[in-house]
């Protein structure tokens, strides 16, 4: 396999890293989600001309630089979230580049009423392996935890931008174009992957994977 674990640049990312597997010996926990993994993405784009006052037409010349040279052209992107893989910090070195992974006991995906900033899948779920005795997560003569690769989904994404713009006809070969470009046109907060490696911030969000609403204007004439 090509990508065995979490990549240092971050989920997304398939930078080539992280190639070892937990235990070098045995391989067929290493089966999942590539870090990289969209199940589902629609892209859709469209343009819309009013038609209304096309070259040529007759009819109210007012009327016609009113409504005619108007375009609407959305770009409407649905994304279902990436494959994450739950990693522990160094309580345990198996060497190389591997990355020890806790024993997963549940499921650790929460529904989306269930699912907050805080707490974006079931933390409880995965237990961190310890090397002592007293500390709950012990088990004696494991180095390897049962938790797999990208077995939970992180948020999705909605996001629509569109441009809407007017072009006012001046000559057969001058016109002039007024538009106004939206970008993350609803302003939802698509947010980033939550924390993967237990400790501190796991199971948190703390980013957004798109920017706040952004809107931009501009001027074009054409001759």
């Amino acid at each position: 396999m090509d990508h065995l674990s979490t990549s240092g640049a971050g989920n997304g990312v398939d930078v080539g890293v992280f190639r070892e597997p937990q235990n070098g010996f045995d391989r067929r926990p290493e089966y999942g989600l590539a870090e990289f993994d969209v199940k589902q993405r629609f892209v859709a784009s469209s343009v819309w001309q009013l038609p209304y006052g096309r070259s040529g037409s007759s009819g109210n010349s007012v009327a016609h630089y009113v409504f005619g040279g108007w375009e609407f052209s959305p770009i409407i992107t649905l994304q279902q979230g990436l494959g994450l893989t739950i990693n522990q910090a160094g309580l345990l070195s198996i060497g190389g580049e591997r990355r020890s992974r806790p024993n997963r006991i549940a499921n650790g995906n929460l529904s989306s009423s269930e699912q907050t900033v805080d707490r974006f899948f079931n933390t409880d779920a995965f237990v961190i392996l310890q090397t002592n005795p007293a500390l709950a997560g012990f088990v004696p003569n494991q180095a390897f935890g049962n938790s797999g690769p990208g077995v939970i989904r992180g948020p999705n994404l909605i996001n629509v931008d569109f441009n809407l713009s007017k072009t006012f006809q001046i000559t057969e070969r001058n016109s002039l174009q007024f538009r106004a470009e939206f970008f993350n046109a609803f302003n939802r907060a698509n947010f980033g992957v939550p924390g993967i490696t237990a400790g501190a911030g796991f199971g948190q969000i703390v980013s957004t994977a798109t920017e706040a609403r952004i809107i931009q204007f501009g001027l074009k004439y054409r001759f």
